[in-house]
């Protein structure tokens, strides 16, 4: 499957989905004409349509477990139990990392009236904040910009990615909060793509996070809608991983792939994700999420991420009576998915910095 999907070179995320289950349909067909030679061509038709029903039921109706996605708090009062919560966190990581992808804490020295978390999306790292945060800090915020687990390591042809668990960033979003409440008065939680998801989680879990803002956020892939991103779930839950690189021709080699991102995606890791998602959306159908203020953000040209799932996510969170606030880049401007990295191609920071610093200040943009 990974070879056949390489064969059509560099393809958007949705044209992945497609061609692997174009792929799944050729092997049906050639499963049912090699059992056709055995059995006969109706007896064959009929037993794979009883196979591809079952098949079809798992992905439908599999309960997806989402116990151990639950908070557990434990925050920091003060800005130097802060800091030395932050150091210990970074010091727990045995793998060499990227130079380029090192978690920063940008403090001034004491508490600030608002405190900034960032989190970056998968395969990527702290770096693509390198030109955002900083300005953060400018205008008297301290900054937190983490590093996601699995991510960010020397090896950028790594397959550590299959590794990474809903329970792993569900706890990284639990940290990450537990750090921020000792450097600020109001935490703002920010996260790009799958850092989204993860501030989707943390928003509907943590009382203690004043604003969460979700740009362009990870819920599901692009070009389905909420139900078959959940059977698409399921199926990258329950088969093997299957590791793809973003340059399937010079693969390891690549130099067309940003610095401090890794070179190849999990499917492991994308149903991971989803999973954390999946079990957002499930918490906020039953109860109303603890964070005051949300702002969702999403970009009509993205072509990674499911906006039409977002939006179930979001309409759940209003439906509770959660003051929701949400914005969309038009298709004209042909942003690129991630929208804060300086580097991804399409990138337009003149157009959408002042607009994410306006939602993460005052969650609100005079358009």
């Amino acid at each position: 499957m990974s070879a056949l999907m390489e064969w059509f070179g560099p393809v958007t995320v949705m044209q992945r989905a497609i061609i692997g289950i174009a792929a799944a349909v050729i092997v049906l067909l050639l499963l049912v004409g090699l059992t056709a030679l055995l059995v006969g061509l109706k007896r064959a038709v009929l037993a794979w349509v009883v196979v591809l029903g079952l098949v079809v039921a798992t992905l439908v109706f599999l309960p997806v477990s989402t116990d151990g996605l639950t908070s557990s708090p434990d925050p920091t009062t003060d800005y130097a139990g802060a800091v030395a919560r932050f150091e210990a966190e970074r010091a727990k990581t045995k793998e060499p990392l990227n130079p380029l992808c090192e978690p920063k804490l940008m403090g001034h020295g004491q508490r600030t009236e608002k405190v900034v978390v960032l989190v970056h999306g998968v395969s990527s790292c702290p770096q693509a904040y390198v030109d955002f945060a900083p300005i953060l800090f400018d205008r008297g915020h301290n900054v937190l910009v983490l590093r996601m687990p699995q991510n960010g390591f020397a090896d950028r042809a790594t397959d550590a990615l299959r590794f990474m668990t809903a329970q792993q960033l569900a706890e990284f979003g639990d940290d990450a909060v537990d750090m921020a409440t000792g450097l600020g008065n109001d935490v703002i939680f920010v996260g790009i793509s799958a850092g989204g998801t993860i501030t989707g989680w943390v928003a509907q879990n943590r009382s203690d996070v004043d604003r969460a803002v979700l740009l362009a956020p990870f819920f599901g892939l692009h070009g389905f809608g909420p139900d078959v991103n959940r059977m698409l779930m399921r199926a990258m839950l329950l088969l093997p991983d299957v590791s793809i690189w973003k340059d399937p021709v010079m693969r390891e080699n690549a130099d067309n792939v940003m610095p401090h991102a890794y070179k190849r995606q999990s499917t492991t890791a994308t149903g991971e994700i989803m999973r954390l998602g999946y079990a957002t959306w499930r918490q906020a159908t039953e109860k109303k999420a603890a964070t005051a203020e949300i702002v969702v953000v999403t970009n009509e040209a993205d072509t990674a991420v499911s906006n039409s799932t977002t939006d179930a996510v979001a309409d759940a969170w209003t439906d509770q009576g959660v003051a929701v606030t949400t914005y969309v880049f038009d298709a004209s401007h042909g942003l690129g998915h991630e929208i804060i990295d300086p580097l991804e191609p399409g990138a337009d920071p003149a157009l959408t910095y002042p607009i994410v610093l306006d939602f993460i200040e005052t969650g609100q943009h005079a358009d």
